[in-house]
């Protein structure tokens, strides 16, 4: 017999942090003298999940963490009590003491499970905290779930009707100098590209002409016709493009592989600024390679749109792209493929029995129209009631529920969360040179910072077409993580109110390959006079002055005559539905306009609650209008990259809906209209590597900080076409060093507390990581630990280091103001000094030039000798500015003072500091 454990916190995988109160306190002594405000907090957590074979030593670890290092030992006892699993039975009764030495933030106590060989259903016990001295108990008790694992089948060999989850992420690897994608980014492209400025004449022709010569050809040697600009140690991947330096935060690959009788669907996003037909394609292939599973059509890829993903990796389908994604480099393509790839065979090796469910809502915003997506877009075309319409769907928000379940169908922890939600990953301009997830990561790790256990959160993509992000002031990397704390309670609130589950949804996938042509647009010989579509339509250069593309090469001739592998704008794609349960999702290959979504779901034959447009999936053919010319009149962005004119969206939306018809009717859907042969005219080559002087040495070592400050460690590297470093940050704990992880147990990687930077200087590769902790970062003392791959004459070798150890300590740099006395009450507002520089952020709310309110934390009041603690703050909006104010009843004694701290101890600092 084997006993799979699982340790859940009470509130079913959720951290829920203590939020402000904005009631005033009661007569009495305030609100309490709630602990010592000179002590750290003690609360005990469940651990992470854990499984266990046939024959295997099960336990359940509970952690014992402090707020902060404390300069006194902490003593305390603990105890097991049964709940529904008995002492002696399920597991050994555990008693004792233990002191968490001064400088050590975290204890733990094991409870070694009873292994017994009968069936039976899963139960509970508590581990029990008392007796604390020298910290302030907060968590007296955490709940034990021991899951038995006898019965639950085995989704290896499902049983008929079960339904199995797994999900996983990975970061994409993507090469530091490799360019970023999605815009015509300066100083490089920049001073290549036709200016616009040659319009003001009012003839298209001479800009277009000049688009022309810079959108490179491939020659017939091989090479590339354009010749860049020299530039220090430019990357052998950027050929229009400035090469990329680092990143902010790293690119993600997120995966939740779903199975039931025999069929699998397998749903993945990329920090990528669009999916590729040929990537889905590619990825499908390695998979089967890998595991002998044929996922056929049940692989559904979609793109998060962010602007700082990764470049050249487009083929020749989509020469146009060229001038924001750079050249193609079959290489990095294949490493994209690869490491995409490794998630999707993770997914579909984490498959556990589970349930599924789904809701909708809508995003609240912050006041009257103060949402987190605005329109970028004119609305004249429509009505009011229309837009009104349009409105609605922009702040859609849908959320889908994967949860693992045990025999009996009981929960045992959420898998995963998908998000449906529209908004550009264009928070970073045109100027930035670092690869980021944008907003749309913020989101995902918001959400995910708010589970107790691992958790995949995922974002798919609505009708983004015509709508931005909006998250206002302050450094981008601030707004990026403000919009994630703004949207994500939002989220959880709807994932909580989820109760529609289903333990067995059916899983159906329709597609159909389409050819983009104007016969098959239905357009009159003179509506729409380009026979391969065309670019530049826009408000400066109406019909019929826009840039028609060229023919396709004779390459496509000798495939199958359909231009998916040399074709100036797309000349086909890819449509799909996908059905799980009762949701609907509405693949769309590329980035359809509201108003294109709000049609698809007005001809649906599916309930519109349960339908979900999902943008950026299988496909890109760049702008989706709807099938409406005064809207592609209005010109913009989204006229300019629609490659076939107004009728493109039309005919996206009969094709779509035949599908969804098809879905619904249960019936086979239209037939493919060609199959694909994707090649490559390249040799799949990576570049060579500049060889290292001195791989893994220290050039400039990490200095102690205490929160809101910086440090960097800067080491000598491999060249970044064959290296990117793994940096660790590492905790010490004990006498032993350990990765740090984030409060869901995932070590602090991929990267985002802190950031990596590449740069060659005296030709040495250069690399720099740089780190800000937060208000809430645990103090410590820590060190980071680097591994990598340098090229070393004659081979590749790998070098490795640790960092000298450096602490982080708490901030003193609360401001305490507004001391005022109202008879027998004392209040003053307490606040965190403004670091308007940093990357991280301090308050969701409020502007970062402002003191932003300590919602959590203390202020000690003092009268004479007498002394009053205030902990549940008043939270007030004055003039745009959020103030926490804490008030306390204290009589006169003397004269007032006060000094405060947050719930982490950074503090106001001590008289004369």
């Amino acid at each position: 017999m084997s006993r799979r454990t699982t340790a859940l916190a009470i509130a079913a995988g959720l951290l829920l942090a203590a939020c402000g109160n904005s009631s005033r306190p009661e007569l009495g002594a305030g609100d309490g003298v709630i602990g010592d405000p000179a002590l750290p907090d003690l609360e005990v957590l469940a651990g992470p999940p854990i499984r266990e074979g046939e024959g295997g030593a099960a336990a359940l670890r509970f952690e014992l963490r402090l707020s902060r290092i404390s300069d006194q030992p902490v003593q305390l006892r603990y105890r097991t009590r049964d709940g529904d699993a008995r002492a002696g039975e399920d597991y050994q009764e555990t008693v004792g003491s233990l002191s968490i030495p001064a400088g050590e933030r975290r204890a733990y106590v094991v409870v070694p499970l009873i292994d017994d060989a009968r069936p039976e259903p899963d139960k509970r016990f508590e581990l029990l905290l008392s007796e604390v001295s020298g910290g302030n108990l907060r968590g007296a008790s955490a709940q034990g779930l021991i899951v038995d694992d006898d019965l639950v089948p085995d989704c290896r060999q499902a049983a008929p009707g079960l339904f199995c989850a797994g999900a996983a992420e990975g970061a994409l690897r993507v090469p530091v100098g490799v360019p970023l994608g999605g815009y015509l980014r300066p100083p490089l492209g920049g001073e290549y590209a036709p200016q616009l400025e040659e319009l003001a004449g009012g003839n298209p022709l001479p800009f277009f002409q000049a688009l022309l010569g810079f959108i490179p050809a491939i020659s017939e040697g091989g090479g590339i016709n354009v010749t860049p600009p020299n530039e220090l140690r430019r990357s052998p991947y950027s050929t229009i493009s400035p090469s990329s330096r680092g990143y902010y935060d790293s690119l993600m690959t997120k995966a939740i592989a779903l199975s039931r009788d025999g069929k699998t669907l397998v749903l993945v996003k990329t920090d990528t600024v669009g999916m590729l037909d040929e990537l889905v394609v590619g990825v499908a292939a390695e998979v089967k390679s890998r595991t002998g599973i044929d996922l056929g059509d049940g692989l559904i890829m979609s793109a998060t749109h962010t602007h700082d993903g990764p470049g050249a990796i487009g083929n020749l389908s989509i020469k146009y792209f060229w001038a924001a994604l750079d050249v193609y480099h079959p290489d990095l393509f294949a490493q994209i493929v690869h490491s995409v790839s490794e998630v999707v065979v993770q997914a579909l090796a984490n498959r556990v029995p589970a349930r599924f469910g789904f809701t909708e809502g809508l995003e609240q915003g912050r006041g009257e129209d103060r949402y987190l997506n605005s329109f970028r877009r004119s609305r004249e075309p429509y009505s009011e009631e229309r837009v009104a319409e349009q409105t609605l769907l922009r702040r859609r928000i849908g959320v889908f529920r994967l949860d693992e379940v045990d025999a009996q169908g009981a929960p045992v922890r959420p898998l995963a969360v998908m998000v449906n939600y529209a908004a550009h990953g264009i928070m970073f301009d045109v100027e930035n040179l670092y690869f980021s997830g944008d907003c749309l990561a913020g989101l995902e790790r918001s959400v995910q910072a708010r589970f107790e256990t691992p958790v995949v959160a995922m974002l798919i993509q609505g009708a983004t077409g015509d709508v931005s992000p909006r998250a206002d002031g302050g450094p981008t990397r601030q707004r990026v993580e403000r919009f994630g704390e703004l949207i994500a309670p939002q989220i959880l609130d709807l994932w909580r109110g989820i109760d529609n589950f289903n333990r067995a949804p059916e899983l159906k996938l329709l597609s159909q390959r389409v050819i983009l042509s104007l016969d098959k647009l239905g357009y009159a010989p003179s509506e729409y006079p380009y026979p391969f579509g065309a670019v530049q339509c826009n408000a400066l250069a109406p019909l019929p002055l826009c840039l028609p593309a060229t023919p396709s090469g004779p390459e496509d001739l000798l495939d199958n005559g359909v231009a998916e592998n040399d074709a100036f704008v797309p000349q086909d794609t890819h449509l799909g539905v996908a059905q799980i349960g009762d949701a609907v999702l509405i693949l769309q290959p590329g980035e359809p306009l509201t108003e294109q979504g709000l049609r698809l779901l007005e001809a649906s034959p599916f309930p519109r609650e349960h339908s979900f447009i999902w943008g950026y999936s299988q496909d890109h053919v760049g702008y989706i209008l709807p099938d409406l010319k005064a809207d592609w009149d209005l010109g913009g962005t989204e006229g300019t990259t629609t490659f076939w004119g107004w009728k493109q969206g039309g005919l996206i939306l009969d094709r779509t809906v035949a599908l969804l018809n098809a879905l619904k009717n249960h019936s086979e859907p239209p037939p493919d209209e060609f199959q694909v042969n994707y090649f490559s005219l390249l040799p799949a080559l990576p570049p060579p590597a500049l060889p290292s002087l001195s791989p893994g040495s220290v050039l400039v070592q990490p200095a102690s900080i205490a929160r809101f400050g910086n440090n960097h460690l800067r080491f000598e590297g491999g060249d970044p076409v064959i290296d990117l470093p793994v940096v660790t940050l590492e905790e010490k704990v004990g006498e032993s060093w350990q990765p740090m992880r984030r409060s869901d147990s995932r070590v602090l990687q991929p990267y985002y507390e802190f950031w990596l930077e590449y740069l060659m200087t005296n030709g040495r590769h250069g690399w720099n990581v740089r780190f800000e902790p937060a208000k809430d970062f645990p103090v410590g003392e820590y060190r980071f630990h680097v591994r990598g791959v340098a090229q070393q004459l004659p081979v590749q070798a790998p070098y490795e280091f640790s960092s000298e150890p450096f602490t982080v300590s708490e901030a003193d740099n609360l401001v305490l103001e507004d001391l005022q006395r109202e008879g027998e009450w004392l209040n003053a507002t307490l606040a965190y000094t403004p670091v308007p520089g940093n990357y991280r952020n301090i308050e969701p709310e409020g502007e970062v030039e402002q003191p932003a309110p300590v919602r959590q934390g203390r202020v000690r009041f003092q009268s004479g000798s007498r002394v009053a603690v205030a902990s549940k703050p008043e939270i007030e909006e004055i003039e745009g500015r959020v103030y926490a104010r804490y008030r306390v009843r204290l009589p006169a004694a003397g004269t007032d003072s006060a000094s405060g701290e947050d719930r982490w101890g950074n503090r106001t600092p001590e008289p004369g500091d």
